[in-house]
């Protein structure tokens, strides 16, 4: 596990605190990641490292031998520094102890008596939750200004620049000869060091980077996809907000990469990718989803699911994405291939007739309810499982007509356990596999069992319907042709999580 750290100086900075540096005065860079109190001849067993260690001397060692053995093993547990409260036990900071620490170059802080062990806590715990929140901050700035960046003409290069301005360095993305794609920031020419690093990075498989210092620069290379690699570096180490950042940046630089086509409406389908992949970073980009909507009036936002019923083959992208922004009334449509997911403003959203309309086109959709910017992922669940209740149904389904349902007087997390309690078991069949048997029964329960209209929805032979239902009747033990256990089991079908199996 890593633990959030901040430098020692953050602590003996607070001048409430009174702390005088005794020893390791070059050291104050040393990473703090708690304060803790222990009179004990022997703490060690008790530390993790990286503390902040405070004594008053109570049970102290008393030669200068058994103190140098003190601090030797308080230095091989990895304690960052200590601090010696002096009174009541000890009216100054010990000789030995200040010697012992200056010869080691351990931090040795004198705590006065003014200054409870509770105050030194509690700045720890104040310096570390400002450190937290100055990640936090980092986060969302870098992640609203790449989408934005990734929105706009000449994406890729717009990326990297914005990417480099988040962390102050450079960035440069190299392509699968070596060549600089873009860069920017006071880059360095790519050495044959660097080049080949980021072969090797493009040769492997799975999560993986490398890192290397250029001059007096921290450098680190991720590849983008199999063929290019992003190399950023900048005089200091990254923190953990910094290394979220280049995740973001990678993500978006990957969705770029492979987005190949210049058909029209690609900024604003990549931007519903973003968008919808921010989670709660998302709330940091409010006022560009606002502007990309002309929602400065409102704070709402509706997402909708929609799949293509009549399964043609969808090769006229810009037409369909023309003919969604038209119908739904947003640019922030992300469509692939029979598929698309859709933002909307509160106050815009389609009614019930346009997705009678979208229906006509052959698009069954499923509507989210009203959530803030925020909450964007959580109303792009909640559409796609619309969608497949639509998709099994043949009629739009929109979250508002649903709040009259028996399904609204369902507890939600008591509602997902008992649909992976209930269909557990299908997770253990391998052909067709749990997802297949899973969408079969809720065609088949929303076809009120009809064999023939089931098969259709499916685009599967009537007998492979049949075998599927008896395949799950006996997994799970139950008789379909009873009223309770179709009633138990479309609950348990429309409640699964989208990720189930992977999330049992």
């Amino acid at each position: 596990m890593v633990l959030r750290t901040i430098p020692l100086r953050a602590v003996v900075s607070r001048a409430e605190l009174g702390l005088e540096v005794k020893a390791g005065k070059s050291r104050l860079d040393r990473p703090i990641c708690w304060a803790h109190v222990s009179e004990l001849r022997d703490p060690v067993p008790y530390l993790l490292g990286q503390e902040l260690l405070l004594t008053a001397g109570t049970n102290f060692p008393r030669t200068p031998a058994e103190i140098d053995a003190y601090v030797e093993s308080l230095i091989n547990a990895g304690v960052s520094a200590l601090g010696f409260g002096v009174t009541p036990v000890y009216d100054v900071v010990p000789r030995e102890l200040v010697k012992a620490c200056r010869d080691r170059d351990l931090p040795l802080l004198a705590v006065p008596e003014r200054t409870p062990f509770l105050a030194v806590s509690q700045a720890v715990g104040a310096a570390l939750a400002e450190a937290q929140n100055a990640e936090l901050r980092v986060i969302a700035d870098g992640q609203r200004n790449l989408t934005r960046a990734a929105t706009r003409p000449r994406p890729t290069e717009t990326t990297v620049r914005s990417l480099a301005t988040s962390l102050t360095g450079w960035a440069m993305l190299l392509d699968s000869d070596g060549a600089v794609v873009t860069r920017s920031g006071l880059a360095p020419e790519p050495t044959e060091d660097l080049l080949s690093l980021a072969t090797r990075l493009r040769g492997g498989s799975g999560p993986r980077s490398a890192s290397t210092h250029i001059g007096g620069d921290h450098v680190v290379l991720h590849p983008v996809d199999q063929s290019s690699v992003l190399i950023v570096g900048r005089n200091r180490a990254f923190s953990v907000g910094d290394r979220a950042v280049v995740a973001m940046a990678l993500a978006m630089l990957g969705l770029l990469r492979r987005e190949t086509d210049t058909s029209r409406g690609h900024a604003s389908r990549l931007a519903a990718r973003l968008l919808l992949a921010a989670g709660s970073a998302a709330e940091s980009t409010g006022d560009h989803l606002a502007a990309l909507l002309d929602n400065r009036a409102g704070q709402d936002y509706r997402v909708l699911a929609g799949v293509d019923v009549r399964r043609r083959n969808r090769g006229d992208v810009d037409g369909d994405f023309a003919q969604l922004v038209q119908l739904l009334g947003t640019p922030l449509v992300d469509l692939a291939g029979g598929s698309f997911r859709a933002i909307v403003s509160a106050r815009s959203a389609p009614s019930p007739t346009a997705l009678e309309t979208l229906h006509k086109r052959g698009w069954l959709v499923g509507m989210s309810g009203v959530v803030g910017v925020a909450d964007l992922r959580m109303a792009e669940r909640e559409a796609v499982a619309l969608r497949r209740r639509a998709a099994a149904s043949g009629h739009p389904i929109s979250a508002d007509n649903e709040s009259e349902s028996v399904a609204s007087l369902i507890d939600p997390a008591q509602a997902r356990a008992f649909a992976r309690r209930t269909l557990a078991p299908l997770a253990e069949i391998r052909s067709p596999g749990p997802a297949h048997l899973v969408e079969t029964l809720r065609v088949w329960l929303a076809n009120h069992g009809n064999w023939d209209r089931s098969a259709a929805a499916l685009d599967v032979h009537r007998n492979s319907v049949r075998h599927r239902i008896g395949q799950i009747e006996r997994a799970l033990h139950v008789d379909l042709s009873q009223a309770q256990h179709r009633m138990d089991l479309w609950y348990a079908v429309n409640w699964l999580p989208q990720d189930w199996p992977d999330s049992q």
